[in-house]
């Protein structure tokens, strides 16, 4: 953002960082025997759509993708939309390595046509020896990942296993070190 725009009260989205996120695959080792979470074999991408005819054909040409990237590696793909309109490529595929690329495939799409802030998050899912389910979030505005696991029981979180997370992996990683931003997202189709 330049002075003018500070001056004016504009600001601008900022740009998505998509770099960390082949940390995970590295992490992956480290993840089983430090913690004991194993990739649960889903991930998504979340991203804002926006209604310009423009967004809507990148949409369409952005699944046919996925799609096709997804038929070599056997991956099964799903495009929901979720209570806020936010728009989820939904990923199926037993190999964590095989969804950080499609998922970067995707995000890296999004950005060559300007699109990277419409970059919400892209989303792991994980079993935990306490937990059915614990969840990696990289917010490509900050290009770092973060810890969410529900307890299950309404919208509550297993704060002492996500602090546990972030002792563990913060030397593997990129890891938020605001946990103000560790944003819960409940309802995710994953």
């Amino acid at each position: 953002m330049g002075w003018l725009d500070a001056l004016l009260g504009r600001t601008r989205l900022p740009k998505a960082r998509p770099e960390g996120l082949f940390a995970l695959t590295t992490a992956q080792l480290a993840l089983k025997t430090e913690l004991g979470w194993e990739p649960a074999g889903r991930a998504a991408l979340c991203l804002k759509p926006i209604t310009t005819g423009a967004f809507r054909q990148l949409d369409e040409e952005l699944k046919d993708l996925v799609r096709a990237a997804a038929g070599e590696t056997g991956t099964e793909i799903q495009v929901e939309t979720d209570s806020y309109r936010y728009r989820w490529i939904v990923l199926t595929d037993p190999q964590l390595d095989d969804l950080v690329a499609l998922i970067h495939l995707a995000a890296q799409e999004l950005q060559s046509h300007g699109y990277g802030p419409q970059l919400l998050a892209a989303v792991f899912r994980f079993t935990t020896p306490d937990r059915p389910a614990a969840y990696l979030i990289y917010n490509y505005k900050r290009g770092a990942f973060y810890p969410f696991v529900p307890t299950g029981s309404g919208k509550d979180r297993a704060s002492d296993l996500e602090f546990q997370f972030q002792a563990a992996m913060e030397k593997e990683m990129p890891i938020e070190p605001d946990v103000t931003r560790w944003y819960p997202m409940w309802g995710m189709p994953l």
